[in-house]
């Protein structure tokens, strides 16, 4: 008797062994029908503002915005104007701390190829 239900339990546990794979891909592929799933939300919402984007872009006052605003154009009689030398229109450019006094000395006021050409030079002619 202790021979069958050795066999039984060997079966069993075959059996169970057995399941675990389909379990795991279908736990698996299920993961991914999720990714995949989200992917096409964000590309229906992505279509979604594509579609109000060109809707606008098929209207009159969008294409004068347009030309106006970045192409420069002006109507049939009106007067463009450019100011020049004003103050920048986007953000003030970052301030560039001068470099310490330290360094400019070493290096001579050179720039910093003319000095590596320099550091190469004599490399090569120490090496012969």
């Amino acid at each position: 008797m202790k021979a069958r239900g050795a066999f039984v339990a060997t079966l069993l546990g075959v059996m169970l062994m057995s399941a675990l794979y389909p379990l795991r891909q279908y736990a698996s592929q299920d993961s991914h029908v999720n990714a995949l799933v989200r992917q096409e939300r964000a590309l229906e919402t992505k279509i979604a503002a594509l579609k109000r984007q060109q809707n606008l872009l098929l209207t009159d006052d969008e294409i004068e915005r347009i030309a106006r605003e970045e192409l420069g154009m002006v109507r049939p009689g009106e007067v463009a104007f450019a100011v020049v030398g004003g103050a920048p229109a986007g953000p003030a450019p970052k301030k560039v701390q001068a470099a310490p006094a330290s360094i400019a000395q070493e290096s001579g006021g050179r720039a910093w190829h003319e000095r590596w050409w320099d550091a190469m030079a004599r490399a090569l002619t120490g090496m012969r």
